[in-house]
């Protein structure tokens, strides 16, 4: 399956009272890395990984920025930046990527297939840190209304490493229901899709 197979044509933003979302830019490259930077020992958490590490640079963001932008125009995953809703901050980022192809790093049992085959797009996003728990849970649920209302998917599931409690308790307080909980294949990493 693909995020797009009939060529669509892809929301670029979605604007209300609290924030802007809009398709990533290079030009956002320092806002990004300041985002980046300022927030990373979240972003380890949500990438359950050591990114971004203490040395990443401006010009490791840049690059970091082509890839995503190139998967949007490919229609591969698709990649948006969180602004004020004056544009002066740049306060994290979403993405809505394919549910099948991230599967191939994690045991899946029969049932677990059956559940996450009923879902076109995975959707993550990380907020900058100081971001409030009331901005949080107001931009959750416009993200859903907007996914719902001008997007194509018929089930889009939002996702959470091992370490993302607090994100999993935004989902559960938004609606969403833990539907699977995947272990890498090599025992290391959990995955979370909410529905």
């Amino acid at each position: 399956m693909v995020l797009n197979p009939e060529r669509r044509i892809v929301p670029e933003s979605l604007t209300t009272p609290s924030f802007t979302l809009r398709r990533q830019r290079l030009e956002d490259n320092e806002a990004d890395f300041q985002a980046v930077m300022d927030s990373r020992g979240e972003l380890r958490v949500w990438s359950d990984s050591p990114w971004p590490e203490d040395d990443f640079s401006l010009a490791a963001n840049l690059a970091d920025l082509h890839t995503h932008i190139a998967e949007h125009d490919q229609h591969e995953a698709y990649g948006f930046s969180v602004f004020t809703p004056d544009g002066s901050a740049l306060l994290g980022s979403l993405y809505i990527n394919e549910v099948a192809p991230f599967l191939e790093n994690y045991t899946v049992s029969i049932h677990q297939r059956a559940v996450l085959d009923e879902g076109q797009a995975r959707v993550e996003y990380w907020l900058r840190r100081g971001t409030t728990p009331e901005f949080e849970q107001r931009f959750l649920t416009a993200v859903r209304r907007w996914l719902a209302e001008h997007w194509w998917f018929a089930q889009s599931y939002f996702g959470s490493r091992r370490a993302g409690q607090a994100q999993r308790q935004f989902y559960e307080a938004a609606g969403l229901r833990e539907l699977v909980c995947l272990t890498s294949r090599d025992g290391t990493r959990q995955f979370f899709f909410h529905g």
